[in-house]
Parts: C-alpha cells; sequence; structure tokens
C-alpha cells in the first residue's frame, strides 16, 4: 500500500484524466538529457526542467518519459507544446513545499523520488507517493 503527499503544484498544460508516475530526474545540461535517454526507465522516469523554453529536453520527451515538470514556464511555450503533442502529463511553473536544494536555491524532489502528476482539475498537482508497510 502507498500513501500520497501534496509536495508540489503549478499550470497544467493539459486536463486529462490519465496519472503520470515515476521516479523523479532532474536534467539541467543537453549532455544530461542525452546520457539519460540512452539509459534504462527512461518511459517510468518523470523529469524536471528549469524552464519551459529549455529546448534541449526535447530528446527526453520524444523517448517517451513518464510525465515532465518545469520550474518555470507555460503552456505555450516550446516544452508545453511538445508535451501537449506528444500527451506527456505536464505541470509547469510548479512551486514545491518539501524537497532539496538545487545550485540556484530551488527546492525540488530528489532524484529517485517516486511521483505522482495530477493534471485533472484547474492546477496540476504533484504528489509524494510512499510506500507504507
Amino acid at each position: 500500500m502507498s500513501t500520497e503527499t501534496l509536495i508540489g503544484t503549478g499550470i497544467n498544460v493539459f486536463t486529462s484524466e490519465v496519472h503520470a508516475v515515476g521516479k523523479i530526474r532532474f536534467l539541467d545540461s543537453p549532455e544530461e538529457v542525452l546520457d539519460f535517454i540512452d539509459g534504462p526507465d527512461v518511459d517510468q522516469t518523470v523529469v524536471i526542467s528549469r524552464g519551459g523554453t529549455t529546448t534541449f529536453m526535447s530528446p527526453a520527451l520524444m523517448a517517451g518519459v513518464a510525465g515532465l515538470i518545469t520550474l518555470q514556464g507555460a503552456p505555450e511555450s516550446h516544452l508545453g507544446i511538445l508535451s501537449r503533442e506528444f500527451s506527456i502529463p505536464c505541470v509547469m511553473s510548479t512551486a514545491f513545499t518539501e524537497g532539496i536544494q538545487t545550485s540556484r536555491g530551488e527546492t525540488i524532489p530528489a532524484d529517485g523520488t517516486t511521483v505522482r502528476l495530477d493534471i485533472t482539475g484547474d492546477k496540476g498537482q504533484v504528489f509524494l507517493v510512499a510506500d507504507s508497510e
């Protein structure tokens, strides 16, 4: 059995009943994206990007990630348009209430953390998924 805790909210790119569940991976450079798409578990990963105009994230979406979270951006931005075209659940301009600090002081879930994206309502929501015993 698992429990879920709301840890982030942002803007839905599109509304869907499909939930993205996967382990977090923060990708902050073109090299990190290329290493990631050549590795295992792409389709079971929710990637985080700083901005919605980060074009180097495109290969990750084309590789079929489970979901996308951005720390900035709007649905009309590059990644918003691509996530909609590929039907990849996406929450943009996400503010997290807990997690680790990036080198720029942003709060994000740590790599490997399991999350669920909920894009069914007016706002996108990110839930921490924890196994309970």
